[in-house]
């Protein structure tokens, strides 16, 4: 039987497709925001809120969670400007995240290589220089702590051995070494991750380009600077990025092993923020450094970033 058309339908039928695409678009955007709605309002809860509250808590005079608080302004911010430990523990930051890159980084891009080379024991080398990144830092302080110790740590043990023991540093209470000492243990359980992405990079390169270059005549280290680094340039880029991340966040390593002394010698920002915050009970500052360095993070990720895309271009 054939089906009579209505005159609503006959107007459906005339409405441009454009009008019909807008109101399915609508109909899509609508569905789509009611099934992210429990997404967003998780994100709200637990993201958006604690960060509103800590940026509402830097114009405070806050003192902990049970004293009254009350609108100070700027103050918190002048405060931060005038105390010399938080450019001290400023400037230990940028040299901490400098410290990461290297060492955690350039490892992990060593290693990479290294481990790529080789045929039967790759899997048990990739492993078990992965297997470091799996302790947590505060337990990866306390090993290193003792590594480091003067009198029976492994380091003073060795170099006594092999008759080298005026070598031996106070590695956690010399001023000028401490910052470095611990970075060496914090970055001893980043790599793994590092490696593990440069060898997933190295095996995206196309093994045709090594032949051209072997044709060509290429040595080894030619190789690596024309073909392998410029294969592992996003890869790198990612890494570098990863690393400054994770070299903001160097607090339980620094917490276990020093606690930011000597004197303040390995203070950084992170560790600074504890102290303010659950020992002098100074919420409204903490914040305020809690924020500079939430900005100091998305700075140095988007000026890098920018940067490689610039050169990439």
């Amino acid at each position: 039987m054939t089906r009579l058309t209505t005159t609503a339908d006959a107007a459906d039928l005339r409405a441009p497709a454009s009008a019909r695409r807008r109101d399915g678009s609508r109909d899509g955007f609508g569905s789509a925001f009611v099934l992210m709605l429990p997404a967003i309002a998780l994100y709200g809860l637990f993201s958006l809120t604690p960060i509103l509250f800590t940026v509402w808590i830097s114009f405070t005079n806050s003192g902990g969670f049970n004293t009254e608080a009350s609108f100070v302004g700027l103050d918190n911010y002048l405060r931060a400007g005038d105390d010399p430990i938080v450019w001290q523990s400023l400037g230990r930051t940028f040299l901490w995240l400098g410290y990461h890159v290297v060492l955690a980084g350039g490892l992990g891009l060593v290693l990479a290589l290294a481990v790529s080379r080789l045929s039967r024991t790759r899997v048990f080398f990739r492993t078990a220089f992965f297997l470091p990144h799996l302790v947590s830092l505060a337990v990866v302080g306390v090993i290193w702590a003792n590594i480091y110790d003067p009198f029976y740590g492994l380091i003073s043990t060795a170099l006594t051995q092999i008759g080298l023991g005026s070598w031996n540093q106070g590695w956690l209470s010399d001023p000028l070494l401490v910052l470095f000492s611990v970075n060496v243990a914090s970055s001893w359980q980043g790599f793994g991750l590092y490696m593990l992405l440069f060898i997933a990079g190295l095996q995206n390169i196309d093994q045709s380009l090594y032949e051209a270059a072997e044709i060509d005549g290429a040595n080894s280290w030619q190789k690596l600077c024309n073909v392998t680094l410029p294969g592992l340039r996003d890869v790198m880029t990612f890494v570098i990025s990863l690393a400054m991340i994770n070299g903001l966040k160097g607090f339980a390593t620094v917490f276990v092993m020093t606690n930011g002394g000597p004197f303040y010698a390995s203070e950084i920002i992170t560790t600074y923020i504890y102290r303010l915050a659950f020992q002098a009970q100074d919420h409204g500052l903490a914040a305020v450094l809690c924020i500079l360095m939430s900005l100091l993070a998305i700075v140095i990720t988007v000026a890098f970033n920018r940067w490689r895309a610039r050169q990439a271009a």
